[in-house]
């Protein structure tokens, strides 16, 4: 018996060391994926640094460079004639405001990433703010010929909003779809008041459109979308993210529905100037969505 009672205790000591050594590589293969996924995380960013980086270097030296030229032009007295030095000086301040809008959008998303964007929202009218936003954003779609309109209810309800982050949201999507947009092309912004006390803001393009893979790419911080059209045009990547950031600070939220070949509709939903508590926004499930088809 005592034989075989320090048989059971070896077998047990056995089964504990081996429970023990197997739990430890459990352990030791949960730090190495976890460590790999750190790393391929670690590496992705670096990458969209990268990118950003030697994109907005590009960026930047564009606009400063035009103002240094058309400074130096205007210096050195190359150019005469009051037409002339009016043209020329109209150039500098399109320049001086790209410039701006690019710094701004760049300390925007330092913000919200930081957590210290806020918001403060009030009763706005919507045709309002559109208002604005369409005459800012009207003489690049003349350049193009493309016909910008919009379809708001007689009756629309006031949002609760903040109206300088409202118009930036705006002109981010009204910018990016005018951007992306061909020649003789189309941009329609709608709206409407949804039963959830949300009124939803919808611009729709006729342009190249993207897949599901794009989208996720374009929703993503500096993310640019690689396409034969889109290399035409280069920006910071950062608009359709902060329009998300600054749709979500008001309790809405933002989705795409886009099809390649067709154009892209980018929908948010605003928060109405309501009493009563409101719901979930519409779009809280899912911000992404590719439709087979894009009705216009």
């Amino acid at each position: 018996m005592r034989g075989y009672g320090k048989s059971l205790f070896r077998e047990g000591s056995l089964l504990a060391d081996f429970g023990e050594s197997l739990g430890q590589g459990v352990r030791q293969q949960k730090q190495a994926v976890a460590l790999n996924a750190a790393k391929v995380d670690a590496e992705l960013a670096s990458k969209a640094k990268s990118e950003f980086i030697a994109n907005m270097s590009h960026e930047l030296r564009t606009p400063l460079n035009a103002i240094i030229g058309f400074s130096d032009m205007l210096a050195t007295k190359t150019v005469t004639g009051e037409e002339k030095v009016m043209q020329y000086s109209a150039y500098i301040k399109q320049a001086a405001e790209h410039l701006l809008a690019l710094i701004n959008g760049i300390l925007d998303d330092s913000k919200i990433q930081a957590g210290k964007l806020s918001v403060d929202p009030e009763p706005i009218s919507l045709s309002v703010v559109l208002d604005s936003c369409i005459l800012i954003t009207d003489a690049k779609a003349k350049e193009k010929n493309i016909t910008v309109e919009s379809v708001i209810p007689d009756k629309m309800p006031m949002l609760l909003a903040d109206p300088l982050r409202l118009k930036q949201i705006l002109i981010n999507l009204l910018g990016n779809a005018v951007k992306f947009t061909p020649e003789w092309g189309k941009v329609r912004l709608e709206a409407s008041v949804h039963s959830a006390g949300f009124a939803t803001i919808s611009v729709t393009d006729t342009g190249p459109g993207m897949d599901a893979a794009e989208i996720d790419t374009a929703m993503s911080p500096f993310g640019q979308v690689d396409s034969g059209f889109n290399k035409k045009h280069e920006g910071t990547g950062l608009g359709l993210p902060i329009a998300m950031a600054l749709a979500r600070l008001h309790g809405g939220d933002l989705q795409i529905h886009s099809t390649k070949g067709v154009g892209t509709r980018v929908s948010i939903f605003i928060p109405l100037a309501a009493a009563t508590p409101l719901a979930a926004p519409p779009s809280a499930a899912t911000h992404l969505h590719q439709e087979q088809r894009l009705h216009s």
